[in-house]
């Protein structure tokens, strides 16, 4: 019988090397310019760019002159805890034009520092959309749906495995994105001692270099983080933990310990043969990231005696008030569920339990299984609003259910009382624009689309341009880039797909 770890990672290396240079370009310059479909209303989609693969800044002087304007991300965030955020960044289209370019270009390179051979680490991140189904073709979606099912197979893949074993080490990158020094991405392409020899720290004909400053200049010249989103972020923070992990196998192999290790993204999953073992891989890891100035986090980094740590406990739990899907929930049982899904989110923050609730109580065209009347309206969309404090990231999803609602023969009815509601509610948020311009720009997109903004009593003014963008249904943003537009127009976009289509809601965190 196979090692499903091993094969894994041979499928994704031999797929990605068969992809077209053209179709990463295109790809990362459409489909992999803004974050996920959680962070941003489908208002903004790359409607306009450059139909031929094309540089704006090129290198001059035998490589020794590389002139890239310094600019700035324009930032998105939403509250990750009371007290910290979660940021995401857009980058320049021009810059990020260049750093897709040469990405493409020095495609076969790239992928083989995202898939070293000489790594003992099988990564189940590979940022561009790969298909066995259709070798050599680009996925047409980025997903994240595409998230859940790396996590599902890593769970299944570690568990075939792990008989072989008795503990496992679980280990998460501090801050990884944000702590990633832009010098560390020539680093990790050509080699630390290489790129520092006079003839190469400079010389911008290697590609690692031309990462370096077109990412410092994306981001008003900062060498520390690169923005967390766009694609080509995930492309580089690959290269770079890819080359930690080659730093990690080689200190893995010289002490002679067995182990089996994978990662998704910047977490880390290794099983070991014992509680001594486990705690070498952890120094071997933690003098690895240093070599790229990186660190392990302290709080998400735990050894655990095996079969314990190695399935998540948020699913053994939501299986157990909830064995089976239904088709239809009365009111008390709708309720009853989710109260359960709160206690479980408690116990097991920051997981995917509120994301699985909110897909069993949909079928698939979008409606609530739960029949929505008078008596309940208020109190579904005050339960289900509630649900988003808790866990921000699903707070589209939950407005994707209100559009369901309302765009069904009750809710057409009762439009006023919706209307009502959420106008309410866009006041209270209005009052601090800062802290909830995430929150604003759901409800707001909700609003326009549907045609709901014209009734609102007055309507708020913003002064961020993302937020003023979607009330005012009139892209603010990076404007100056005329051969680019990335903002396509609420109602126009809610003609070709719903809040509901776009998230993906029906496709939950898969269950394992």
């Amino acid at each position: 019988m196979g090692n499903p770890i091993k094969e894994h990672k041979e499928a994704t290396r031999r797929l990605a090397r068969s992809l077209k240079k053209a179709d990463v370009y295109h790809w990362l310059c459409e489909r992999g310019y803004f974050p996920e479909s959680y962070v941003l209303p489908p208002c903004f989609a790359v409607e306009k760019r450059p139909n031929k693969p094309k540089v704006y800044y090129k290198v001059k002087g035998k490589g020794k002159k590389y002139y890239v304007p310094r600019t700035e991300c324009l930032n998105v965030h939403f509250p990750k805890t009371e007290y910290t955020d979660r940021n995401f960044g857009l980058i320049h289209p021009e810059i990020h034009n260049d750093i897709a370019y040469h990405i493409s270009t020095n495609w076969l390179t790239v992928v083989e520092k995202m898939v070293p051979s000489n790594s003992q680490v099988t990564s189940y991140t590979f940022p561009i959309p790969i298909d066995s189904r259709n070798p050599g073709r680009l996925g047409y979606l980025r997903s994240g749906r595409l998230i859940y099912e790396f996590i599902g197979m890593i769970d299944e893949d570690i568990a075939s495995e792990a008989y072989k074993y008795r503990y496992i080490v679980k280990a998460d990158i501090k801050n990884f994105y944000p702590s990633i020094y832009t010098h560390s991405i020539a680093w990790a392409l050509h080699g630390k001692k290489n790129i520092r020899k006079s003839t190469n720290i400079r010389n911008y004909k290697l590609l690692g270099n031309k990462l370096d400053r077109l990412f410092q200049n994306a981001n008003d010249g900062c060498t520390n983080g690169v923005p967390i989103g766009p694609v080509v972020s995930d492309v580089i923070a690959e290269i770079i933990a890819s080359a930690v992990d080659v730093s990690f196998t080689k200190l893995v192999q010289s002490s002679d310990i067995e182990c089996e290790a994978v990662r998704f993204k910047d977490d880390y999953r290794i099983l070991t043969k014992s509680e001594e073992d486990s705690k070498r891989v952890i120094k071997f890891l933690q003098t690895s990231l240093k070599q790229f100035n990186l660190e392990l986090s302290d709080e998400k980094t735990t050894i655990s005696p095996l079969p314990d740590g190695l399935f998540r406990d948020w699913v053994s739990k939501y299986h157990a008030i909830h064995p089976e899907k239904k088709q239809s929930y009365t009111w008390k049982e709708f309720r009853e569920l989710y109260l359960a899904a709160i206690r479980i989110d408690k116990e097991c923050a920051g997981t995917g339990v509120i994301e699985r609730f909110l897909a069993d109580i949909v079928n698939k065209e979008g409606k609530l299984k739960v029949q929505v009347a008078a008596f309940n309206l208020q109190k579904v969309i005050s339960m289900l609003v509630m649900l988003g404090s808790l866990r921000i990231k699903a707070f589209p999803k939950i407005i994707a259910i209100l559009e369901g609602i309302l765009r069904s023969d009750f809710g057409v009815v009762h439009q006023s009382a919706i209307l009502e509601y959420l106008e309410d509610y866009l006041k209270t948020l209005s009052e601090e624009e800062e802290r909830n311009k995430y929150l604003i720009s759901w409800v707001s997109y909700f609003l326009v689309s549907n045609g709901l903004d014209k009734l609102l009593s007055s309507k708020p003014k913003y002064k961020d341009p993302i937020t003023r963008s979607i009330l005012n249904n009139r892209g603010n943003v990076f404007k100056e880039c005329k051969e680019h537009k990335i903002f396509v127009g609420c109602k126009k976009v809610a003609q070709r797909v719903t809040m509901f289509e776009h998230l993906d809601v029906f496709n939950p965190p898969k269950i394992t």
